[in-house]
């Protein structure tokens, strides 16, 4: 399944934030498509695959604890018509 997420941080947790991402591992079963970074400093959109629940707790858990993450499943669109158009 393909995921985009966007993590959000207080301003004053920005040092935290960057040692989080200096010790980055992806784990076996996390296919990252892209990333991308707010350029005021708070933000951070990643767009990724993952099938497998462990993997994907392995990414997010270490991040609980100093960001807020939103996880939303999505498909290109185009994907999307045609899967709707064959449920009509």
């Amino acid at each position: 399944m393909l995921y985009m997420e966007i993590s959000t941080w207080e301003p004053e947790k920005r040092d935290l934030i960057l040692e989080h991402f200096k010790e980055l591992k992806m784990p076996a079963g996390v296919k990252v498509h892209d990333q991308w970074i707010d350029l005021t400093g708070s933000r951070y959109f990643i767009l990724y695959e993952c099938d497998d629940a462990e993997a994907f707790a392995k990414f997010n858990l270490p991040w609980s604890d100093v960001c807020y993450i939103e996880t939303v499943p999505v498909m290109k669109s185009t994907e999307f018509i045609s899967l709707m158009s064959r449920k009509s």
